[in-house]
C-alpha cells in the first residue's frame, strides 16, 4: 500500500513507542496504560489522546528536527557533513561528501538505494511535521494538557503544548522549502483520509508546492505560533528535555520563533536574484532589539540521550577526515597565497599557508601559531603534520582545523542552533540591501573587531591594500557585503551548514555545476509513481 511516506506507518509506531518511554522516564505519573505486547503495531491515536503523552512525544520531537539540521540521531552524518562541503566550510575526502564536491561536478544519485543527503532529511522533517499534526489534531480534539481546574478548564499546560507543536510544523516546512526544490504543504486542516485506502502509481492527489511557496508556508505557520504564544495566559516555561537543560519561557520562546521566521524569510532563495527579492523591510522588523535572541539558541549534549550531540561540530573540529575549507580561510589572506591557489588547475591544488591579521586565523606570532578558532595538526615536537588522506590526492588537502570547540564539545558542550551573530548579521545585510550602509558598519564590526581584532570598517569598505581583509577572489579589498559574509562564515561555521549552503548558492558562490536544492529522494518517486529526476552536473537547477 504506498503512502503519503513509505515509512509512515513505522515512524508512527516509533513516536508512540517515544511516548510511552518519556512517561516511563518519569516515573509514569499522568502517562496512561498502554498495551505494548504487539509493540510493532501500537496505537497512535490512544497515545495522542492523553496529555501527557502527547506533550512528551510533541516535545522530543525537536531532537528530529535538530538531527536533521545538526547532525545526530540514526545517520548522522547526512546531510551535514555533504552540504558543509558543498558550501566550501570544511574539505574531505569521505565519500558520502565526494559525490557532491569533486570536480568537475556531476549528477547527484538519485536512483539507488541509500542516498541519505536527501532521504533523511525528507523523511525525519515529515516525521516532524507527522508528529505535530497528529498532536494539533488532538488538541483540537479537546485532549488537555497538564492540570485542569476552575482557572485552565482547557489545561494549564495546553497553550504550551499548541506553540510548540505549531513551532515544529512551521520550522520543519520552512526546512523543507530551503532544502528540497518542492515539498507536500500539510498541516492538521490538511484532508489526509486517503491513506488509509490503497492508491495506485501515479494517482497521488496531494500536489507539489514550490520551494518558495514552501518557506513562505513554513513562516505563515510559525506566525501563527508566534500569536499564539502572545494570547498564552502565563508565561510559560518549557521542560528542561525539549531543548535538552535549557530554560527558555514564553517570552523568549517568542524570539526564537522570530528567528526562524527570519531564516524562512531568507534562505529559500538559489540565486542573487532571488535573494534581492527577499522582505528585507520585515528582516529588519523581526531582527529589532527585543524581537530577536540575546543569547545563544543552543542545545547540552548528552552522550547518553538520543539527538543531543552534533556529527557537524564534531567534523568542523577534525584534524583528519575534515579540515577547514581553503575556500573558508582564503579570504582573510594577504599575502596573495589564497590568489595563486585559485589559480591553480584543480588537480594541482594543494594546502596552503596564509598571513592574516585576523586573529581568529593565526596568532599574532606569525602563521604558525593557532589562532582563536583554527590552528594547524602538529607531533609530538610541534612540526606541522599533515593527517588527511591521500586516496583522492592532494585537491582537498587544507592545513587548518577548528580548534574553538575543542575535540569533545560536540558530545558534552553546549551547541549553538541559532545564535545572536546570525541574527545581527542578517539585519546588517537587509540594511545594506536598502541603502543604509551606516547601520550595517556597527553590526559587522562587533564579531570582527572583538575577535578578529581586525581594524572596523567603514561604509567606503575593508580598508585598502594590502592589509584589507577579507579580499576578493581577484586580491581586491572586499567591500560592506563581503566583510558581512566573511564574519558569518568564519564565526557560524559550526551553526547548522544548511545555513551556509543556503548564503553560497544565494551570493552566487557555488562551483559550476554543484546542486542548489535536493531532489526528492528516488525512493518516495518510485512509490509515488513519479518519475525520477536530479541535480548536480549539467542538470538543469544546478549552480551555473
Amino acid at each position: 500500500m504506498p503512502r503519503f511516506f513509505p515509512t509512515f506507518t513505522a515512524r508512527a509506531r516509533r513516536r508512540a513507542l517515544r511516548a510511552v518511554a518519556a512517561c516511563a522516564a518519569l516515573g509514569g505519573v499522568g502517562c496512561m496504560s498502554l498495551d505494548v505486547t504487539n509493540a510493532d503495531t501500537p496505537n497512535v491515536e490512544d497515545v495522542f489522546a492523553n496529555g501527557v503523552n502527547l506533550e512528551n512525544t510533541v516535545g522530543l520531537s525537536f531532537r528530529t528536527l535538530y538531527g536533521v539540521t545538526m547532525g545526530s540521531r540514526t545517520n548522522s552524518s547526512w546531510p551535514v557533513v555533504p552540504i558543509g562541503a558543498l558550501a566550501e566550510l570544511i574539505t574531505t575526502d569521505l565519500a558520502i561528501a565526494w559525490e557532491l564536491i569533486q570536480e568537475p561536478r556531476v549528477p547527484f544519485n538519485n536512483v539507488d538505494p541509500g542516498q541519505w543527503t536527501n532521504r533523511k532529511p525528507w523523511y525525519d522533517l515529515y516525521e516532524v511535521i507527522a508528529t505535530a499534526t497528529d498532536a494539533l489534531r488532538a488538541l483540537d480534539r479537546g485532549v488537555r494538557v497538564g492540570v485542569v481546574n476552575a482557572a485552565s478548564p482547557s489545561g494549564a499546560d495546553t497553550p504550551r503544548a499548541r506553540v510548540w507543536s505549531r513551532f515544529m510544523l512551521g520550522a520543519s516546512q520552512v526546512y523543507l522549502g530551503i532544502y528540497f526544490d518542492k515539498a507536500f504543504a500539510t498541516d492538521e486542516t490538511s484532508d489526509l483520509s486517503f491513506l488509509q485506502g490503497e492508491i495506485q502509481p501515479g494517482q497521488f492527489p496531494l500536489e507539489f508546492t514550490p520551494y518558495r511557496a514552501m518557506a513562505a508556508f513554513g513562516v505563515r505557520q510559525l506566525e501563527q505560533a508566534v500569536a499564539e504564544a502572545r494570547r498564552a495566559p502565563t508565561n510559560f516555561t518549557l521542560p528542561l528535555e525539549w531543548v535538552n537543560q535549557q530554560t527558555i519561557n514564553r517570552d523568549e520562546l517568542v524570539r526564537i520563533l522570530n528567528g526562524y521566521i527570519v531564516r524562512g524569510l531568507v534562505y529559500w532563495a538559489r540565486t542573487p536574484q532571488e535573494r534581492a527579492q527577499v522582505d528585507w523591510n520585515k528582516v529588519l522588523e523581526l531582527t529589532a532589539p527585543g524581537n530577536v535572541i540575546t543569547r545563544d539558541f543552543s542545545v547540552l549534549a548528552d552522550v547518553t540521550k538520543s539527538g543531543t550531540v552534533s556529527t557537524w561540530l564534531q567534523y568542523t573540529q577534525l584534524q583528519t577526515d575534515a579540515r577547514a575549507d581553503n575556500m573558508l580561510i582564503g579570504p582573510s589572506d594577504t599575502s596573495g597565497t589564497y590568489q595563486r591557489w585559485l589559480q591553480t588547475p584543480f588537480e594541482q591544488r594543494t594546502e596552503i599557508q596564509v598571513r592574516t591579521p585576523d586573529r581568529r586565523i593565526h596568532g599574532a606570532g606569525g602563521p604558525n601559531t593557532n589562532g582563536k578558532y583554527f590552528g594547524q595538526p602538529t607531533d609530538a615536537r610541534g612540526t606541522y603534520v599533515q593527517t588527511m588522506r591521500t586516496g583522492r590526492g592532494t585537491t582537498i588537502f587544507s592545513r587548518y582545523r577548528g580548534i574553538r570547540y575543542g575535540t569533545q564539545h560536540f558530545q558534552i558542550g553546549q551547541i549553538p542552533v541559532m545564535s545572536p551573530v546570525e541574527m545581527d548579521l542578517l539585519r546588517a545585510e537587509a540594511f545594506l540591501r536598502l541603502g543604509r550602509p551606516a547601520d550595517a558598519v556597527p553590526l559587522i564590526n562587533r564579531t570582527r573587531v572583538a575577535n578578529g581584532e581586525l581594524p572596523p570598517v567603514t561604509v567606503n569598505g575593508t580598508g585598502s591594500l594590502p592589509a584589507c581583509v577579507p579580499r576578493k577572489d581577484d586580491g581586491s579589498c572586499g567591500d560592506l557585503m563581503d566583510a558581512m559574509l566573511y564574519e558569518k562564515r568564519i564565526e557560524l561555521q559550526s551553526v547548522e551548514p544548511i545555513l551556509h549552503w543556503a548564503d553560497w548558492r544565494a551570493f552566487g558562490k557555488l562551483q559550476r555545476g554543484s546542486m542548489m536544492q535536493f531532489p526528492i529522494h528516488g525512493r518516495e518517486l518510485q512509490v509515488l509513481g513519479l518519475p525520477i529526476y536530479t541535480f548536480g552536473g549539467s542538470n538543469p537547477g544546478s549552480a551555473p
